[in-house]
Parts: structure tokens; C-alpha cells; sequence
């Protein structure tokens, strides 16, 4: 009987055991996964891009052996015809056209001029509504893992023209209006320009005698092309550029016209943006 009874203790510690692996077993199937290391990123992070324009964006993906990425473009206030395409390179093209801005009171905004200039003034008119789409990566690897950027489409127009001068070696004054500027025969200025569709990759050219701003060559005015870094915003998100006009001192006198010209060959014009005194 006591033998008995010890086999008896024996099986139920064995019952005991098995029950406690058959629960073991069933745990691990319950536990979430371990989280993703992937993750994205995208640049450039923002972008101003003219109607017809392009922009080419590249994403970095870290974490998986799988590098690709799935790219969409999108925007909540605008329909799918007014946001434009993105390629699978990343290649954005902003839509064709857009309606031209109306022009407002003039109001004073700030800007910084090649990252380094400051105390900057211009006025022109407040941009009414500025189309504003966001662009996105998302890792083939893991899809909840993504990245995106924005890009604020503009129409090509000038709003104010106007001139900088040095207040220090590192520092800038510039000012513009809606009635243009004067540069005297002989003389070379920075010109300022403030408008929608002002990026890179724009052309500018200053009518007048002896000038083709079709190709964008003349003889009496010439523009120095502006660098990147001479392409700016103002905080109410206008774009500005600043780059350098020589008058040549035979330079006929009276009022020109800037001319400009974005990469989808569209052009406008500032009639009388520049008028050439003796």
C-alpha cells in the first residue's frame, strides 16, 4: 500500500510536469514579433518647385538588405490632377499650370540671403493660397516604415524688383517694390527679385538695345546667372533671388523689362523693372 501510494505522488508530479510543458509550449505563439529596425529617410526634406518643374528626391533606407522603396505624392486641400507625379526613381513633376496669384496690399517680410545675410526687407504682395503637396518613400522592406518631404508648388510671376547693397562682408540690405528700380550707365548692382517660381534653375534676362533674352545674351546689360545659394524664402514663403546686373556705360536709357524663364520654358516678364539713368 505505501509502495502504492508512492507511485501514485510519482505520476502526478509526472502529470504536473507534462501540463506545465504543454503550457510552455503554447506561450512563445502569443508573444508579438520583435519591432522592425528598418527605417527611411528622404531629401531633400522640402523643395519650392515652379509649375512644370521637376525635382529629384532620394531615399535612404537602413535596417534591411531590401533597399527600394514605393514612392507616392499627395496633398489634402488639392485634387489628384493639381499635385503632380513622382516616378519609382523619385523624380517629382509638378503639374503644368496653376492659376496666377492675386495681388494683395503690399506687406514687409524678412529674409535671409545666402544663409549668411540678415536684416533684409522687402515688400510685395501676400501670396493668397500656396499649393503645398507632400511627397513619400515608404520601405518595400517594411511598409509601415516611411519617410516624407514637402514641396510648395508656385507660379512663375514677379511680384517686387529691387537692389542689395553689402552692409558688411557677410551682410546684406536688400529692398524691392512694385515699381522696379533705377541702376545708372556704367554701374554694377545686385538686383533683387521677389515672385512666385523664383528657384533654381530659373533664367534672367534685361531687355533692351542689343539684347536677346530668347537665349538670354545681350550687349549693353548683362546678368551674372545666380547660384543656389542665392535663392532664398521669405517667411511668408515667398521665393527671392539676388544676382549680379552690369550697365555698360554706353547703355541706352530708359526702362527695361526683366525677363524670366523657368525650366519648362515658360516665361514671364517685370515690364519696366529696371530703368537705366545716366
Amino acid at each position: 500500500m505505501r509502495y502504492t501510494g508512492r507511485l501514485g505522488l510519482a505520476g502526478a508530479v509526472l502529470l504536473a510536469l507534462a501540463v506545465a510543458g504543454c503550457s510552455s509550449g503554447v506561450s512563445p505563439s502569443s508573444t508579438n514579433p520583435p519591432p522592425s529596425n528598418v527605417s527611411v529617410t528622404i531629401s531633400p526634406a522640402s523643395s519650392t518647385v515652379g509649375f512644370g518643374a521637376t525635382q529629384q528626391f532620394k531615399a535612404t533606407v537602413a535596417g534591411a538588405s531590401n533597399t527600394a522603396v514605393t514612392w507616392s505624392v499627395s496633398s489634402s486641400a488639392s485634387s489628384s490632377s493639381q499635385i503632380g507625379s513622382i516616378s519609382s526613381s523619385g523624380l517629382y513633376t509638378a503639374p503644368a499650370a496653376s492659376s496666377s496669384p492675386s495681388i494683395n496690399t503690399a506687406q514687409p517680410v524678412s529674409v535671409a540671403a545666402g544663409g549668411t545675410a540678415q536684416n533684409i526687407d522687402i515688400s510685395v504682395p501676400p501670396l493668397n493660397s500656396v499649393d503645398s503637396v507632400t511627397v513619400t518613400a515608404t520601405s518595400q522592406a517594411d511598409s509601415s516604415k516611411s519617410a516624407s518631404a514637402t514641396v510648395t508648388l508656385t507660379g512663375l510671376s514677379i511680384l517686387a524688383v529691387g537692389q542689395c547693397t553689402h552692409t558688411t562682408a557677410t551682410q546684406l540690405s536688400c529692398s524691392a517694390g512694385s515699381t522696379g528700380t533705377e541702376i545708372s550707365q556704367g554701374q554694377n548692382v545686385l538686383l533683387f527679385v521677389a515672385g512666385f517660381g523664383i528657384v533654381p534653375g530659373t533664367n534672367y534676362c534685361i531687355s533692351g538695345v542689343g539684347t536677346d533674352c530668347t537665349s538670354g545674351s545681350g550687349t549693353d546689360v548683362a546678368v551674372t546667372p545666380p547660384l543656389d545659394n542665392q535663392f532664398q524664402t521669405a517667411s511668408d514663403g515667398t521665393p527671392v533671388v539676388y544676382f549680379q546686373v552690369s550697365v555698360l556705360p554706353g547703355a541706352a536709357l530708359g526702362p527695361r523689362n526683366l525677363v524670366v524663364r523657368n525650366s519648362g520654358n515658360e516665361l514671364t516678364s517685370f515690364a519696366g523693372a529696371v530703368d537705366i539713368t545716366p
